[in-house]
This record gives C-alpha cells, sequence and structure tokens, in this order.
C-alpha cells in the first residue's frame, strides 16, 4: 500500500528532475569558461605565429627551388 502512494511521488520528483537537469545542460552546452578563453586566444596567436614561419618558409623554397610545388 506504501509503494502504491509513493510511486506518483517519485514519478513527479523524477520528472522535475529530468526537466532540470536538461535545463542546466543546455544553458551551459554554448558557454566556455574564461580560462578556455584564454587558452583559445594563445592558441590562435600560436597559429598566426606559424602561419607566419609557413608564409617564410614557402618565400625561401619559391627562391631556392622555383617548381618545389610541383614535386
Amino acid at each position: 500500500m506504501n509503494l502504491v502512494a509513493l510511486a506518483p511521488f517519485l514519478m513527479v520528483v523524477g520528472i522535475v528532475w529530468i526537466s532540470l537537469h536538461y535545463k542546466h545542460l543546455n544553458k551551459t552546452a554554448g558557454t566556455i569558461t574564461d580560462d578556455q578563453a584564454m587558452e583559445l586566444t594563445q592558441m590562435s596567436k600560436i597559429a598566426d605565429i606559424l602561419d607566419q614561419r609557413v608564409a617564410v618558409l614557402e618565400r625561401i623554397l619559391d627562391d631556392e627551388i622555383p617548381n618545389w610545388r610541383e614535386k
């Protein structure tokens, strides 16, 4: 008898808990932390430096070996 009376209560609590859980997940899914933003900025700077280095190396190869891209 007690289990039958407890079942509807548990169902309501379960539904509310699940809905709040997924509502919280949806709020935090699209955000990044300050540490992640700082790391992303740092990685972007490193990528820019590497891009500049590759461009310099390509210019050197263009001067030294004119058809190096076709080989």
